[in-house]
């Protein structure tokens, strides 16, 4: 197997090294769509941007299977939806994994709870109603 280990700094990074990339999934009216090519789309084996229209601003893992994202939105999922106007809920995101937590108490713990839990080492608990 060939390994492949580089420093990135940012997406001009992951653009320079393009053929070991999917880069198929900005979108051209993002700030990133400069960066979208589609010759390896799909192409197995390749490296992908798992949130191509989100810019990862914070990530708090705890341990392996529970950690936090939050990100920026750039483009809105709802921008279709004919009666959807934006809102500050169109500019800022947040993607959990928990698991072992109910669905229901993973919707209530927020990235601040990952933050607290991770610095102060404090526990968070959700109850049932």
């Amino acid at each position: 197997k060939q390994w492949y280990q580089r420093r990135v700094r940012g997406y001009q990074d992951l653009y320079e090294i393009k053929q070991l990339m999917d880069l198929h999934g900005y979108d051209r009216e993002s700030v990133l769509g400069k960066f979208k090519h589609t010759d390896n789309k799909k192409v197995p084996g390749k490296f992908s941007d798992e949130m191509p229209t989100e810019i990862i601003k914070e990530v708090v893992s705890l341990k392996p299977k529970m950690y936090s994202i939050s990100t920026k939105i750039l483009v809105c999922p709802k921008k279709s939806t004919t009666n959807h106007v934006c809102g500050p809920e169109c500019e800022f995101g947040h993607s959990a994994r928990a698991k072992g937590v109910s669905s229901t108490a993973k919707r209530r713990i927020t990235h601040e709870d990952y933050k607290r839990t991770l610095f102060e080492r404090g526990v968070t608990s959700a109850r049932r109603r």
